[in-house]
Formats: C-alpha cells, structure tokens, sequence
C-alpha cells in the first residue's frame, strides 16, 4: 500500500497543484464573472424557416427582459448588452 501511494505521489501532487492554481484564478479575476452577468440574450423570431418576415424580438438581462410580437420556433439567438 505504501509502495502504491508512493508511485502515484507525483500525478496526484501535479493534480493538487493545478486545483490550487485554477482556483488562485478564479479568485483573483472577479471583473471576468461580473462581465458575463451583465450580458444577456435577444431573439429574433421569424415567421417561418426562410427567416425572411420577423414577427417578434425578445431580449433577457439577470435582472429584467423585454420584447414584443409572437414566439416561433424560427428564431436567432444573440448576445444582449445589459446595464
């Protein structure tokens, strides 16, 4: 058991190592995760598949949304700059 712990000491020292550092980063990098809660999502909605006659638009932020027309199955997502 010793012998087996022994030659799996560096793999898992090399797994520890890169956890601590990808959590280092994690917390010293707030700016990136309050980037991305401040961009949402609007769709285009078309009539058909063609996409030809828009029939809707609707946009999603974390803390409001908005829009109007109908919901299709057709649609085009993008992103949506929120404040």
């Amino acid at each position: 058991m010793l012998e087996t712990l022994r030659s799996h000491r560096r793999p898992i020292l090399m797994l520890v190592l890169a956890c601590a550092v990808a959590l280092v980063l994690a917390l010293a990098l707030p700016g990136v995760s309050r980037a991305v809660t401040r961009t949402g999502h609007d769709f285009t909605y078309y009539s058909d598949s063609s996409h030809s006659t828009v029939v809707g638009y609707r946009y999603y932020c974390p803390t409001y949304s908005g829009g109007w027309g109908s919901i299709t199955p057709y649609y085009v997502i993008n992103s949506f700059p929120c404040h």
